[in-house]
Protein backbone atom coordinates (compact mmCIF):
# COMPACT_ATOMS: atom_id res chain seq x y z
CA UNK A 1 0.00 0.00 0.00
CA UNK A 2 1.43 3.74 -0.70
CA UNK A 3 1.50 5.76 2.86
CA UNK A 4 -0.66 8.82 3.14
CA UNK A 5 1.14 12.12 3.53
CA UNK A 6 4.03 11.85 6.18
CA UNK A 7 5.18 15.18 8.22
CA UNK A 8 8.75 15.60 8.83
CA UNK A 9 9.70 17.43 12.28
CA UNK A 10 13.38 18.12 11.71
CA UNK A 11 15.99 21.13 11.53
CA UNK A 12 15.67 22.07 7.72
CA UNK A 13 19.34 23.39 8.31
CA UNK A 14 20.89 19.68 8.57
CA UNK A 15 21.93 17.88 5.39
CA UNK A 16 20.17 14.68 7.20
CA UNK A 17 16.84 16.31 7.30
CA UNK A 18 17.27 17.76 3.38
CA UNK A 19 18.37 14.63 2.49
CA UNK A 20 15.16 12.87 4.56
CA UNK A 21 12.74 15.06 2.80
CA UNK A 22 14.47 15.14 -0.75
CA UNK A 23 14.94 11.59 -0.95
CA UNK A 24 11.45 10.60 -0.09
CA UNK A 25 10.02 13.04 -2.36
CA UNK A 26 12.26 11.49 -4.85
CA UNK A 27 9.92 7.59 -3.99
CA UNK A 28 6.91 10.02 -5.05
CA UNK A 29 5.92 10.22 -1.09
CA UNK A 30 4.15 12.84 -0.08
CA UNK A 31 6.35 14.68 2.41
CA UNK A 32 5.59 18.05 4.36
CA UNK A 33 8.72 19.61 6.88
CA UNK A 34 8.15 21.57 9.93
CA UNK A 35 11.42 22.91 10.84
CA UNK A 36 11.69 25.45 14.14
CA UNK A 37 14.36 27.80 12.23
CA UNK A 38 14.66 28.43 8.35
CA UNK A 39 17.67 30.15 6.39
CA UNK A 40 16.93 30.48 2.66
CA UNK A 41 19.90 29.27 0.95
CA UNK A 42 18.34 25.63 3.04
CA UNK A 43 15.05 25.86 1.84
CA UNK A 44 13.23 22.63 0.45
CA UNK A 45 9.63 24.43 1.05
CA UNK A 46 9.40 23.57 5.03
CA UNK A 47 7.06 25.31 7.63
CA UNK A 48 9.01 27.48 10.26
CA UNK A 49 7.87 27.78 13.74
CA UNK A 50 10.04 30.90 13.77
CA UNK A 51 12.27 30.14 16.85
CA UNK A 52 15.04 31.85 17.13
CA UNK A 53 16.51 29.88 20.33
CA UNK A 54 15.82 26.79 22.65
CA UNK A 55 14.54 28.52 25.17
CA UNK A 56 11.58 29.99 23.34
CA UNK A 57 10.58 26.38 21.68
CA UNK A 58 8.01 25.33 24.54
CA UNK A 59 6.22 28.89 23.36
CA UNK A 60 5.77 26.76 19.96
CA UNK A 61 3.76 23.94 20.97
CA UNK A 62 0.47 25.49 20.05
CA UNK A 63 1.44 26.14 17.10
CA UNK A 64 2.91 23.01 16.49
CA UNK A 65 -0.01 21.44 17.14
CA UNK A 66 -2.36 23.69 14.99
CA UNK A 67 -0.40 22.80 11.85
CA UNK A 68 0.14 19.34 12.29
CA UNK A 69 -3.62 19.55 12.49
CA UNK A 70 -4.34 21.27 9.17
CA UNK A 71 -1.64 18.81 7.84
CA UNK A 72 -3.70 15.77 8.90
CA UNK A 73 -0.85 13.75 8.16
CA UNK A 74 -1.12 10.06 8.24
CA UNK A 75 2.42 9.67 10.29
CA UNK A 76 4.03 12.87 12.22
CA UNK A 77 7.88 11.72 12.10
CA UNK A 78 9.90 13.53 14.48
CA UNK A 79 13.81 13.61 13.95
CA UNK A 80 16.50 14.35 17.23
CA UNK A 81 15.18 13.38 20.52
CA UNK A 82 15.99 16.28 22.53
CA UNK A 83 14.77 19.32 20.83
CA UNK A 84 12.11 18.20 17.71
CA UNK A 85 11.54 14.56 19.70
CA UNK A 86 10.83 16.24 23.17
CA UNK A 87 8.27 19.10 21.57
CA UNK A 88 6.54 16.18 19.45
CA UNK A 89 5.69 14.42 22.29
CA UNK A 90 3.00 17.11 23.21
CA UNK A 91 1.40 16.62 19.72
CA UNK A 92 -1.23 14.39 20.07
CA UNK A 93 -1.18 12.29 16.82
CA UNK A 94 -2.35 8.54 16.05
CA UNK A 95 0.87 7.33 14.26
CA UNK A 96 4.23 8.99 16.11
CA UNK A 97 7.64 8.26 14.89
CA UNK A 98 10.46 9.00 16.21
CA UNK A 99 14.42 9.17 15.02
CA UNK A 100 17.04 9.17 17.15
CA UNK A 101 20.68 10.59 15.43
CA UNK A 102 23.11 9.71 18.16
CA UNK A 103 23.90 12.95 20.71
CA UNK A 104 20.68 12.85 21.77
CA UNK A 105 20.66 9.73 23.69
CA UNK A 106 24.13 9.10 23.91
CA UNK A 107 25.03 11.89 25.80
CA UNK A 108 22.50 14.69 26.18
CA UNK A 109 20.82 12.78 28.69
CA UNK A 110 23.24 12.02 31.19
CA UNK A 111 24.00 16.08 31.21
CA UNK A 112 21.16 16.63 34.11
CA UNK A 113 18.33 15.48 35.32
CA UNK A 114 15.63 17.76 33.26
CA UNK A 115 17.63 16.50 29.84
CA UNK A 116 16.76 12.71 31.13
CA UNK A 117 13.34 13.46 31.37
CA UNK A 118 13.00 15.26 28.20
CA UNK A 119 14.30 12.32 26.53
CA UNK A 120 12.33 9.75 28.10
CA UNK A 121 9.38 11.85 27.49
CA UNK A 122 10.63 12.09 23.85
CA UNK A 123 10.84 8.20 24.02
CA UNK A 124 7.84 7.55 26.16
CA UNK A 125 5.36 9.16 23.62
CA UNK A 126 6.60 7.94 20.43
CA UNK A 127 5.05 4.79 18.92
CA UNK A 128 7.61 3.94 16.77
CA UNK A 129 11.39 4.29 16.89
CA UNK A 130 14.38 4.35 14.88
CA UNK A 131 18.19 4.29 15.14
CA UNK A 132 20.82 4.97 12.41
CA UNK A 133 22.86 1.96 14.02
CA UNK A 134 22.48 -1.19 16.52
CA UNK A 135 24.95 0.75 18.74
CA UNK A 136 22.21 4.19 19.49
CA UNK A 137 19.48 1.02 19.63
CA UNK A 138 21.49 -0.14 22.66
CA UNK A 139 21.59 3.63 23.63
CA UNK A 140 17.52 4.16 23.40
CA UNK A 141 16.94 0.42 25.24
CA UNK A 142 19.24 1.51 28.06
CA UNK A 143 17.20 4.57 28.72
CA UNK A 144 13.92 2.56 28.68
CA UNK A 145 14.61 -0.77 28.78
CA UNK A 146 10.55 -1.74 27.93
CA UNK A 147 11.18 -0.65 24.67
CA UNK A 148 12.06 -3.58 22.43
CA UNK A 149 10.85 -2.53 18.69
CA UNK A 150 13.47 0.09 17.44
CA UNK A 151 14.14 -0.25 13.21
CA UNK A 152 17.47 0.14 12.10
CA UNK A 153 17.95 1.89 9.21
CA UNK A 154 21.36 3.47 8.67
CA UNK A 155 22.21 6.95 6.88
CA UNK A 156 23.89 5.70 3.77
CA UNK A 157 25.66 7.01 0.83
CA UNK A 158 24.55 8.38 -1.72
CA UNK A 159 27.49 6.34 -4.20
CA UNK A 160 26.12 8.52 -7.29
CA UNK A 161 27.60 11.92 -5.29
CA UNK A 162 30.64 10.20 -4.40
CA UNK A 163 33.43 9.11 -7.16
CA UNK A 164 35.49 6.30 -6.27
CA UNK A 165 38.85 6.76 -7.66
CA UNK A 166 42.14 4.78 -6.67
CA UNK A 167 45.06 7.15 -5.50
CA UNK A 168 48.38 6.28 -7.18
CA UNK A 169 51.81 6.61 -5.15
CA UNK A 170 52.06 10.16 -4.91
CA UNK A 171 54.95 12.40 -3.87
CA UNK A 172 53.30 13.55 -0.78
CA UNK A 173 50.55 12.01 1.18
CA UNK A 174 47.47 13.65 2.11
CA UNK A 175 46.18 12.85 5.31
CA UNK A 176 42.64 14.68 6.25
CA UNK A 177 39.70 14.85 8.72
CA UNK A 178 36.20 16.40 7.87
CA UNK A 179 34.55 16.83 11.07
CA UNK A 180 33.49 19.83 13.55
CA UNK A 181 36.01 21.39 15.26
CA UNK A 182 35.31 20.31 18.95
CA UNK A 183 36.44 18.71 21.46
CA UNK A 184 34.64 15.34 21.39
CA UNK A 185 36.08 14.37 18.20
CA UNK A 186 39.53 13.84 19.35
CA UNK A 187 41.34 16.05 16.47
CA UNK A 188 44.06 17.34 19.40
CA UNK A 189 44.83 14.00 19.36
CA UNK A 190 45.13 13.47 15.57
CA UNK A 191 47.59 17.35 15.68
CA UNK A 192 49.40 15.37 18.18
CA UNK A 193 50.25 12.49 16.15
CA UNK A 194 50.40 13.90 12.98
CA UNK A 195 53.37 16.19 14.95
CA UNK A 196 55.10 12.73 15.66
CA UNK A 197 55.18 11.50 12.11
CA UNK A 198 56.06 14.52 10.26
CA UNK A 199 59.54 14.50 12.39
CA UNK A 200 59.82 11.05 10.21
CA UNK A 201 58.29 12.33 6.91
CA UNK A 202 59.07 15.00 5.03
CA UNK A 203 56.08 13.96 2.69
CA UNK A 204 52.97 14.35 4.48
CA UNK A 205 50.39 16.99 5.09
CA UNK A 206 47.43 17.84 7.12
CA UNK A 207 44.23 19.03 5.87
CA UNK A 208 41.47 20.05 8.60
CA UNK A 209 37.93 20.84 7.49
CA UNK A 210 35.08 22.32 9.59
CA UNK A 211 34.43 25.12 11.87
CA UNK A 212 33.45 24.55 15.88
CA UNK A 213 34.28 26.28 19.04
CA UNK A 214 37.78 24.18 19.32
CA UNK A 215 39.20 26.23 16.52
CA UNK A 216 41.09 28.51 18.00
CA UNK A 217 42.58 26.12 20.51
CA UNK A 218 43.84 23.64 17.38
CA UNK A 219 45.62 26.27 15.59
CA UNK A 220 47.60 26.87 18.88
CA UNK A 221 48.43 23.78 19.23
CA UNK A 222 49.85 23.27 15.83
CA UNK A 223 52.19 26.56 16.28
CA UNK A 224 53.11 25.20 19.90
CA UNK A 225 54.17 21.54 17.72
CA UNK A 226 55.74 24.03 14.89
CA UNK A 227 54.06 21.93 12.43
CA UNK A 228 52.22 25.17 10.86
CA UNK A 229 53.87 24.85 7.24
CA UNK A 230 52.56 20.99 6.79
CA UNK A 231 48.89 21.46 8.55
CA UNK A 232 46.15 23.11 6.81
CA UNK A 233 42.57 24.51 8.34
CA UNK A 234 40.14 24.49 5.33
CA UNK A 235 37.03 25.58 7.38
CA UNK A 236 33.48 24.90 6.45
CA UNK A 237 32.99 22.69 3.31
CA UNK A 238 29.41 22.50 1.74
CA UNK A 239 28.36 18.52 1.67
CA UNK A 240 28.19 19.43 -2.08
CA UNK A 241 31.80 19.61 -2.37
CA UNK A 242 32.68 17.03 -0.20
CA UNK A 243 33.67 14.81 -2.91
CA UNK A 244 35.63 16.87 -4.70
CA UNK A 245 37.38 17.36 -1.14
CA UNK A 246 37.93 13.67 -0.34
CA UNK A 247 39.30 12.81 -3.91
CA UNK A 248 42.71 14.85 -2.43
CA UNK A 249 42.99 12.80 0.76
CA UNK A 250 45.25 9.43 0.79
CA UNK A 251 44.24 8.77 4.13
CA UNK A 252 41.10 10.08 6.46
CA UNK A 253 40.83 10.05 10.53
CA UNK A 254 38.45 9.79 12.45
CA UNK A 255 39.95 10.03 16.05
CA UNK A 256 36.64 10.85 17.65
CA UNK A 257 35.78 9.80 21.54
CA UNK A 258 32.33 9.38 21.39
CA UNK A 259 30.55 8.81 17.85
CA UNK A 260 27.38 7.63 17.45
CA UNK A 261 27.46 6.11 13.72
CA UNK A 262 30.01 7.33 11.48
CA UNK A 263 28.81 8.22 8.46
CA UNK A 264 32.08 10.50 7.81
CA UNK A 265 33.85 7.19 7.61
CA UNK A 266 31.28 5.55 4.84
CA UNK A 267 31.64 8.79 2.88
CA UNK A 268 35.52 8.64 2.82
CA UNK A 269 35.41 4.77 1.64
CA UNK A 270 32.70 5.19 -1.22
CA UNK A 271 35.58 7.29 -2.27
CA UNK A 272 38.39 4.85 -2.17
CA UNK A 273 40.04 6.10 1.06
CA UNK A 274 41.31 3.33 3.98
CA UNK A 275 39.90 4.72 7.36
CA UNK A 276 41.49 5.09 10.58
CA UNK A 277 39.07 5.57 13.32
CA UNK A 278 39.08 5.04 17.18
CA UNK A 279 37.05 2.37 18.43
CA UNK A 280 33.89 3.82 19.72
CA UNK A 281 30.26 3.92 19.77
CA UNK A 282 28.72 2.86 16.17
CA UNK A 283 31.74 3.08 14.42
CA UNK A 284 32.87 -0.43 14.53
CA UNK A 285 29.66 -1.04 12.80
CA UNK A 286 31.04 0.81 9.44
CA UNK A 287 34.45 -0.25 9.30
CA UNK A 288 36.13 -3.38 9.04
CA UNK A 289 39.14 -3.25 10.82
CA UNK A 290 42.22 -4.11 9.01
CA UNK A 291 39.85 -4.63 5.58
CA UNK A 292 38.32 -1.18 4.89
CA UNK A 293 40.50 0.70 7.54
CA UNK A 294 42.04 0.57 10.67
CA UNK A 295 40.59 0.50 14.52
CA UNK A 296 42.43 2.35 17.56
CA UNK A 297 41.47 3.04 20.82
CA UNK A 298 40.19 6.92 21.21
CA UNK A 299 42.57 9.44 23.11
CA UNK A 300 45.40 7.02 22.45
CA UNK A 301 48.52 9.00 20.55
CA UNK A 302 50.88 6.40 19.94
CA UNK A 303 48.32 3.84 18.67
CA UNK A 304 47.08 6.00 16.55
CA UNK A 305 50.41 7.40 14.78
CA UNK A 306 51.44 3.75 15.09
CA UNK A 307 48.18 2.79 12.24
CA UNK A 308 48.93 6.26 10.35
CA UNK A 309 52.76 4.77 9.66
CA UNK A 310 51.51 1.65 8.71
CA UNK A 311 49.79 3.27 6.09
CA UNK A 312 51.91 5.78 4.75
CA UNK A 313 54.29 3.08 4.43
CA UNK A 314 52.65 1.05 2.63
CA UNK A 315 50.39 2.25 -1.01
CA UNK A 316 49.20 -1.10 -1.72
CA UNK A 317 47.66 -1.27 1.66
CA UNK A 318 45.94 1.88 1.17
CA UNK A 319 45.11 0.77 -2.36
CA UNK A 320 43.02 -2.46 -1.66
CA UNK A 321 41.77 -1.10 1.42
CA UNK A 322 40.24 1.88 -0.45
CA UNK A 323 38.88 -0.74 -2.78
CA UNK A 324 37.09 -2.84 0.28
CA UNK A 325 35.95 0.34 1.42
CA UNK A 326 33.99 1.03 -1.31
CA UNK A 327 32.51 -2.51 -1.72
CA UNK A 328 31.60 -2.53 1.60
CA UNK A 329 29.79 0.95 1.07
CA UNK A 330 27.78 -0.95 -1.73
CA UNK A 331 27.10 -4.15 -0.11
CA UNK A 332 25.61 -2.11 2.82
CA UNK A 333 25.01 1.38 2.82
CA UNK A 334 23.31 2.55 -0.14
CA UNK A 335 21.11 5.56 0.39
CA UNK A 336 18.72 4.43 -2.19
CA UNK A 337 18.28 1.30 -0.23
CA UNK A 338 17.73 3.13 3.59
CA UNK A 339 15.53 5.62 2.04
CA UNK A 340 13.37 2.04 0.88
CA UNK A 341 13.58 0.93 4.27
CA UNK A 342 11.98 3.75 5.57
CA UNK A 343 9.44 3.86 2.67
CA UNK A 344 8.70 0.09 3.50
CA UNK A 345 8.65 1.09 7.54
CA UNK A 346 5.47 3.65 7.00
CA UNK A 347 3.75 1.13 4.82
CA UNK A 348 4.26 -1.40 7.47
CA UNK A 349 2.93 0.60 9.95
CA UNK A 350 -0.02 1.94 8.44
CA UNK A 351 -0.79 -1.72 7.45
CA UNK A 352 -0.84 -2.25 10.84
CA UNK A 353 1.77 -4.46 10.92
CA UNK A 354 4.17 -2.03 13.26
CA UNK A 355 8.08 -2.34 13.57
Amino acid sequence: MKPGKVCIFSDERSVHTRRWVEGLRSLGMPVELITLIKEQKYDIGGISLGSSSKFSYPMEIGRLRSIVKKIKPAIFHAHHASSYGFLASFVNHPVKVLSVWGYDVVSFPYKSIVNRFMIKRALNRADYITATSAYLKKAVMKLNKNIKDIEVIPFGIDIDLFEYREREPADEIIIGIVKSLRPNYGIDILIRAFARLKSRYGNIRLKIAGRGESEPDYKNLVRELGIEGSVEFLGFVDHSYLSELLSTFDIFVMPSIEESFGVAALEASATGLPVVASRVGGVPEVIEDNITGLLVESKNVEELTAMLDKLIGDPRLRLEMGRAGRKFVEEKYVWSNNLLSMKSLYEKILAGGGI
